[in-house]
């Protein structure tokens, strides 16, 4: 491009939403109504405001579906006669029909790159151009599983409204482009300084029989100029071509000097190359890039960058942003994104089942992210022959237009493929894009099928929970221990393994994020979950909600990340994800949330301990111990950093909850490789001595950096003869008259006999219960009253912690729905039902107290944490230190337990 007409501003505007337009020749007509773009109809309220609501996503305001149309002049000024035209539109949406003058000059529909058509020669003055843009008009990029899932719909990222919305206009760059011929293509593969830069060179004529401009004697040439980043140094190089045709392809291998830096993602240098095409000293036509120096490619098992193992530490971009309905074309947006992946200790983008914007790899470049790409297919694959061949025409485009940005690296058919003709379409995709741009690794479809050609397989099997699950997940089946990793996965392959979309651990939402939806979308959701709140008297109860499945949240995600990290030649995982997924059922699944804002229950500092460069891993068998006994573990380090750590000293202290170190010692290491898991020492760590029943804290620090980790270490007081109880497993006429008599009782029913409720596990919802067919559990963990007196025996925070597990697992929970007690351990319900659950409360009748309890604290051989709540109850009970609690009378009990028992 030599120069550019820019067309931005206010443009002619109609909506059609019953297709006349066409038939009624609109683009020859004034159109009535004005609309400013770059824009969308959505932001420029177009449409009536939407009165509808939905628990299934975010709702926009103003939404429309159909045919939209858009009309301008620009005008051509003197001296361009022996120029070419070029309409240039970055990011429309949906199907683009373009005329120009009153003559059609043809449609695209593609969703990953600028849209660009050649017009030809203008004259001066004046010109009319008229866009019809129908954002009802898509291949089926979006159908995989609808014919099993009819509620799901269209689900790929790329258009529907569980994520950036099927919205209609143009929200990048809008411009005529100008050149006397063209520089079509600009390739440049730069493995090492000795870069090759590949150039395809189109010229046009309008004469259609006899053409002139390749068959008389012209100087030819293309000059290269490449500036090396960070010095003042120009490598330059000429070609002398004779040009024959209408097209030739150019290769010119160029020498850059030792100065030029390499890319990496600590190190992300980037260099400059212009070409230009001059015929007799006129310069025909130029074109820039950015490219940076390196490899990235696949060693067996291994990803590598530069030669050097890298492990992706990954989450999913499902283009969610709330204000726009849209991905941002600028490069502020892509910074908040990209600075906060970066802050959580991220290296890696995955774009599920879309493309970004030029913007996002230029930034992406800059800061050094790895970014795998799909096209924008969530697809059915051989039953559709158009969707097939847009396929490959989106792939083809994707490269051209962003393949010599450094930060690509990874590129994907798109997401969880289905259809009986996948795997030999995958087969044939993989096959040709292997042979022809090494520049990235490739894999087919994420998620599945493992393909014999792929680079990396993507698999949702190495994660600790898996789709359909429930209760039978590795962190709700079975206490926490840290020896569990993804080895028999990462044997079963012979190419790189990436797990797929680890995680999905929900988070209640935090409602005072309903105000920050002042776009195209209303959160109408997070509405319906307020008013539900606050209709059944909880919602006092919100903030606390959010902060302790929060906390919940956070430990999940650790266990997820260090169960990976501490698998020997794994490549990486992809959290689904670090942001909340506004659609699907509302999936709150981010410490981040859809606006890619820090959420308050964990900080970014806390978060890269355990998904940074370096992580310290512990595989120990329990966290929980008898006092007396001995912890033991095995140290192992991670070390994915730009060098190998020389002269590694590793520290460990165990710490009370003062932060008080109780116990210390250290491990050397003469050199740990970058690249590798690294065994490091065992621990042993006696406690006898240490105060029992409580929480003590182990953190390993590597010395001299910021990178640390810790754990929670349980020690409970030795097995004692329990405490008697007066417990009762049934609320009939006897145990009401003990009451109001003025005696204690538990009330501790096993769980059938109190009618089902919510599902308890340890962990937190997956997902989300809607989307999931009600998947359990179907809670977000245990909301503690940490400062009740009965806690002065028993361990415990505001949230759920790991050796909760045990009192919790298989447990039913009382629902106390109009009954008056005091809460002591609340369970955080789904907020699809926002149930007022306890485990343990009490409350006076009569002249005496009733303690509800959901725990087994009679069967104790083994379960220590049992018998420490044991005796920290009966020590509450007998200490004449009981709270205050809320009265109910006998009818009111009575009628209450008729309720909620079977």
């Amino acid at each position: 491009m030599l120069t550019s007409i820019p067309l931005e501003g206010e443009w002619a505007f109609a909506l059609d939403p019953d297709s006349r337009g066409e038939a009624e020749q609109w683009f020859a007509t004034d159109l009535p109504d004005t609309i400013s773009l770059p824009g969308s109809v959505d932001e420029a309220k177009k449409t009536p405001l939407s009165t509808g609501s939905t628990m299934a996503h975010l709702s926009r305001r103003h939404p429309y579906v159909g045919k939209a149309w858009y009309a301008r002049s620009f005008d051509i000024p003197e001296g361009m006669e022996d120029h070419y035209f070029h309409l240039a539109l970055e990011r429309p949406h949906g199907e683009v029909n373009v005329w120009i003058d009153g003559y059609k000059l043809g449609r695209d529909e593609s969703m990953s790159t600028a849209v660009r058509m050649l017009i030809g020669q203008l004259s001066p003055g004046p010109h009319r151009l008229v866009m019809m843009i129908d954002n009802a008009r898509f291949e089926a990029v979006g159908e995989a599983i609808i014919r099993s899932h009819a509620r799901m719909g269209d689900v790929a990222h790329s258009k529907t409204d569980h994520t950036q919305t099927n919205w209609n206009g143009v929200v990048g760059y809008l411009r005529i482009e100008a050149a006397r011929a063209s520089i079509a293509r600009l390739d440049v593969h730069a493995p090492s300084r000795d870069i090759t830069v590949e150039v395809e060179l189109e010229a046009f004529d309008p004469d259609i029989r006899f053409p002139i401009f390749w068959t008389g004697e012209h100087a030819d040439e293309l000059v290269f100029n490449v500036h090396v980043a960070g010095t003042d140094a120009v490598v330059s190089a000429n070609d002398v071509l004779t040009f024959d045709s209408a097209f030739a392809r150019i290769f010119r291998r160029i020498s850059l000097p030792p100065s030029a830096a390499l890319w990496d993602e600590f190190d992300p240098v980037l260099h400059r190359l212009s070409v230009e095409w001059r015929r007799d000293g006129v310069v025909l036509d130029r074109l820039e890039t950015d490219f940076g120096i390196r490899s990235f490619v696949r060693e067996g098992r291994h990803l590598k960058l530069n030669g050097r193992t890298v492990f992706l530490r990954g989450t999913l971009d499902c283009a969610i942003f709330p204000l726009t309905g849209y991905p941002p074309t600028d490069h502020e947006g892509w910074e908040k994104v990209f600075g906060t992946a970066k802050a959580y200790g991220l290296n890696h983008i995955r774009y599920h089942s879309w493309c970004p914007p030029k913007a996002a790899f230029e930034v992406a470049d800059r800061m050094g992210l790895l970014l795998h790409v799909e096209t924008p297919v969530w697809p059915v694959l051989g039953a559709d022959p158009a969707l097939d061949r847009y396929i490959h025409a989106e792939a083809e485009r994707i490269v051209r237009d962003y393949g010599n940005h450094p930060s690509f690296v990874m590129l994907c058919v798109g997401n969880e493929v289905h259809g009986n003709g996948l795997h030999g379409f995958l087969e044939r995709f993989l096959e040709k894009w292997k042979n022809q741009d090494d520049r990235r690794v490739y894999t087919g479809g994420s998620g599945w099928p493992t393909v014999k050609r792929a680079d990396y397989i993507s698999k949702p099997e190495p994660r600790n929970q898996r789709w359909g699950e429930g209760l039978e997940g590795r962190l709700n089946a079975r206490a926490l221990e840290t020896r569990t990793d993804w080895t028999e996965w990462v044997e079963a392959v012979p190419m790189a393994l990436v797990s797929h979309e680890i995680g999905q651990w929900c988070v209640y939402p935090d409602l005072a994020e309903i105000a920050k939806y002042t776009g195209v979308l209303e959160a109408r959701n997070l509405l319906m979950i307020k008013e539900d709140l606050d209709a059944k008297g909880l919602g006092h109860l919100a903030r606390d909600y959010l902060m302790a499945s929060g906390a919940l949240q956070t430990q999940l995600y650790k266990e997820e990340m260090e169960a990976a990290l501490r698998t020997p030649d794994m490549a990486g995982v992809q959290l689904l994800g670090l942001q909340d997924f506004s659609g699907q059922g509302t999936a709150l699944v981010g410490v981040v949330d859809a606006f890619w804002d820090e959420k308050p229950y964990v900080t970014p500092a806390r978060f890269r301990e355990f998904c940074a460069p370096v992580v310290p891993l512990l595989r120990a068998d329990r966290f929980v111990l008898v006092a007396g006994e001995t912890f033991t573990a095995e140290l192992q380090l991670a070390v994915f950093t730009a060098h190998n750590i020389e002269n590694a000293r590793l520290s460990w202290s165990l710490r009370d909850g003062g932060n008080t170190v109780l116990r210390s010692g250290d491990l050397v290491c003469d050199g740990l490789a970058t690249g590798r898991l690294h065994e490091v020492g065992g621990i042993a760590i006696d406690t006898t001595g240490l105060l029992p029943a409580a929480r003590h804290e182990l953190v390993v620090t590597v010395e001299g950096t910021d990178y640390r980790n810790r754990w929670g270490v349980w020690v409970m007081p030795e097995l004692a003869q329990p405490i008697d109880l007066p417990m009762v497993s049934e609320l009939d006429g006897a145990a009401l008259d003990r009451l109001q008599a003025g005696e204690t009782l538990i009330l501790a029913p096993p769980p059938d006999r109190l009618a089902p409720n919510a599902v308890l596990g340890h962990t937190a919802a997956f997902w989300n219960t809607l989307w999931t067919d009600g998947q359990a559990p179907h809670t977000m963990g245990l909301l503690i009253d940490e400062e009740h007196p009965l806690f002065a025996h028993f361990p415990s925070a505001s949230y759920s912690d790991w050796h909760w597990w045990e009192l919790t697992h298989h447990r039913r929970a009382f629902d106390v729905n109009g009954l008056n007690q005091k809460a002591i351990v609340r369970v955080i319900d789904d907020w699809n039902s926002n149930r007022d659950l306890v485990l343990c409360a009490e409350l006076q009748v009569g002249r005496g107290r009733l303690v509800l309890l959901g725990f087994d604290l009679e069967k104790l051989e083994n379960r220590p944490v049992a018998a420490a709540f044991r005796q920290a109850l009966g020590a509450y009970l007998g200490s004449g230190k009981q709270v205050r609690a809320p009265e109910a009378t006998r009818s009111e009990l009575e009628s209450w337990w008729q309720g909620v028992a079977r």
